[in-house]
């Protein structure tokens, strides 16, 4: 693979040395001067069209610009139509190949030696179609293989590479390093595959981020949680509603429970769990944990409550967040 950055301070030292702008380089080159900043910055590479013209007009080789032997000798062979590369040297030459170049090297190239790593090198050059004919003609074990090339594969042909393996009830560790590259709509169904074979909705957790909290919702649902154990690491990604609706079905909810989850909740419905929790004389003495998530007014509201039960100890607690006037 070329090292762009290497190359590119070659060019700019040449060109210096010849007392040249960067805009007298494009002239002769024929290129916008951009281009040439963009090849001294190491941003890109020149064409492998423009190479030699590059070389003469700066006075060295091929070999010298490229400060390689070895692929100095791959991009003469590149330009030769009568050689064919290895699927190898395409890789390293494919930054300063034509897409249609490109392609053409790759029909006629043998695969053999070929590895997926190579194929990543070549993917930012490949259209979507090539590089999956390419895939297939190298061939791999599992989808998670092919995680360093699935930014440059639609998501709709890498579901179906999922499907096609069978792969959608696989472990959810090899599959979770492509998730973020999946539609919404299948990373739900992988989700409640994952539910419904392991029967663990803590499993959620990983897949949550990429999931409305809707959809979310309706898979914890299905998981049926047995404990608030279950719901805690599900809790920022879902709505306040949500999350309201949920621990409302519990049959016991402690203070301290509330006081995890009240950064992700509205007023009004933190206010509708406190309640259900302040039903016991055990929660009430708990009052401290949640006391610095409520307003002065709901606050209030509970200090009276303690007061019309005598817990004078609970009531010591809430004190330091009601108003001064209160």
């Amino acid at each position: 693979m070329f090292n762009t950055q290497k190359t590119g301070l070659k060019i700019m030292t040449l060109r210096k040395a010849k007392d040249m702008t960067q805009m007298e380089l494009a002239d002769l080159m024929q290129v916008s001067y951009q281009a040439v900043s963009n090849w001294e910055r190491g941003n890109s590479m020149p064409d492998i069209s423009k190479l030699p013209d590059l070389a003469r007009v700066l006075g060295v080789s091929i070999e010298e610009l490229l400060d390689s032997r070895e692929q100095a000798q791959t991009v003469k062979r590149a330009m030769d139509e009568e050689k064919t590369l290895t699927a190898k040297e395409i890789a390293d030459v494919a930054p300063i190949l034509k897409p249609s170049k490109l392609e053409k090297e790759l029909e006629k190239a043998p695969i053999e030696g070929l590895e997926l790593k190579d194929i990543q090198q070549l993917a930012p050059y490949l259209s979507e179609e090539k590089l999956m004919e390419l895939v297939e003609r190298v061939g791999f074990c599992s989808v998670r293989d092919l995680l360093p090339i699935v930014p440059y594969i639609d998501s709709k042909h890498l579901q179906a590479l999922i499907i096609q393996r069978g792969e959608l009830h696989e472990h959810l560790d090899d599959i979770i390093g492509i998730v973020p590259f999946l539609e919404e709509d299948f990373v739900a169904e992988i989700a409640r595959n994952v539910i419904h074979d392991d029967d663990d909705p803590g499993l959620l957790a990983s897949l949550a981020p990429f999931l409305d909290s809707d959809a979310l919702l309706g898979l914890i649902g299905e998981a049926e949680p047995e404990n608030i154990s279950d719901l805690m690491p599900l809790v920022p990604f879902l709505e306040s509603r949500a999350i309201t609706h949920l621990f409302g079905k519990m049959g016991k909810i402690r203070m301290k429970d509330l006081a995890e989850i009240a950064p992700f909740l509205d007023e009004e419905d933190l206010n509708q769990l406190v309640d259900k929790a302040m039903n016991g004389e055990e929660q009430a003495r708990d009052i401290e944990d949640i006391a610095p998530h409520l307003n002065a007014k709901t606050a209030k509201s509970y200090a009276k409550k303690l007061i019309e039960k005598g817990n004078m100890k609970a009531l010591k607690t809430i004190l330091p967040f009601l108003d001064d006037e209160e």
